[in-house]
């Protein structure tokens, strides 16, 4: 397991170009969702009644908003900007992939030719099996919607109901994540031109060292995460800033060390 973190670490940092992008991109989305949900958000609190008003205020504005919504077209706009957000995500995620995955299983090239040209000759197919992927993700909900309106019917709480569907929202959590390794390995094999059927059969030989890298890398990740939070408390100040700032970029590329270090574990189990 040390080996893969290694080499995939030393993989990750010959992945300067991509990982720009990708930072690039997380930060155009976020301006963006930030300005449009400043947008909404803003005037709404505004007429939100303060503190200082009496409860009937609240009442009255509850009321007003459930109106608004459900009966005027008030909310149509945002929710058009929203679908039309979900499909650029939609399209954008499989076209960064095809020249990430590129870039990784062609690591010979010049490092921003290898990223544009994984996007011109890998988007369609990585678009296919993006969509196949967000169908079987949804799969589960055939069984999971049913019962989740089943359990509401019959509990007297919301927590009682949380915690009667906990087992299968735990259980969806966990098909996502396998399903997302899963799809991870059959874009190396695209990438790679190596034969899919042979690497979801070495992706299920070796499951166990597959998922526990990940969940090594994951909890890397969230242990980042705590330490940018904490060290933003503790050094307030520009050191605080500074660090708060470059977390996106951390966080990118432990992405990247996610994915650079399966595709070495797969490249050691395929040719060993």
């Amino acid at each position: 397991m040390t080996t893969y973190l290694k080499s995939g670490f030393r993989a990750a940092l010959r992945q300067p170009f991509a990982t720009i992008v990708l930072f690039m991109y997380q930060m155009c989305w976020g301006i963006l969702l930030y300005k449009l949900v400043q947008g909404v958000l803003v005037p709404l609190m505004h007429r939100f009644p303060g503190g200082d008003q009496p409860k009937e205020a609240l009442r009255l504005f509850l009321a007003e908003s459930q109106f608004q919504l459900l009966k005027t077209d008030l909310s149509h706009p945002y929710l058009r900007w929203l679908a039309a957000l979900l499909l650029a995500r939609m399209l954008l995620t499989p076209i960064l992939n095809s020249g990430v995955y590129y870039s990784l299983t062609h690591s010979e090239q010049n490092a921003g030719y290898r990223f544009v040209r994984g996007v011109k000759e890998l988007t369609l197919p990585f678009l296919l099996t993006y969509i196949v992927r967000i169908a079987l993700s949804l799969l589960p909900l055939i069984w999971v919607l049913p019962k989740a309106q089943k359990v509401f019917a019959h509990s007297t709480s919301y927590e009682q109901a949380s915690l009667d569907l906990l087992p299968w929202l735990m259980g969806f959590l966990v098909y996502g994540f396998l399903l997302h390794l899963l799809f991870m390995y059959v874009q190396f094999a695209i990438a790679a031109h190596l034969g899919i059927l042979s690497t979801v059969i070495t992706f299920i030989r070796f499951s166990f060292p597959i998922i526990g890298l990940s969940l090594i890398l994951l909890l890397s990740s969230g242990l980042l995460a705590g330490i940018t939070v904490t060290a933003t408390y503790i050094w307030a100040g520009l050191l605080a800033l500074i660090i708060y700032q470059l977390f996106p970029l951390f966080h990118i590329f432990m992405q990247m060390w996610a994915i650079t270090s399966q595709f070495q574990l797969l490249s050691a189990k395929m040719n060993p």
